[in-house]
């Protein structure tokens, strides 16, 4: 796809602060259990699971206002 090294966890950082308020609260929009640094650690993989990809995650946020 054409994307700059750690564009994922960036896009995942921005989506959470944009539409969420926080990475904490897009953890608990979801109900993933991981919390503190552990978050870090498993967000891209949570995200992957629910959206299939961080591509399609992000996507789905920006069609939403």
């Amino acid at each position: 796809m054409g994307h700059e090294p750690g564009w994922d966890a960036k896009a995942i950082a921005r989506i959470a602060k944009a539409k969420y308020g926080g990475t904490t609260q897009m953890f608990e929009a979801h109900g993933w259990p991981e919390r503190g640094s552990k978050m870090m650690i498993a967000q891209q993989r949570l995200v992957k699971e629910h959206y299939g990809s961080v591509a399609n995650f992000v996507k789905y946020h920006e069609g939403k206002e």
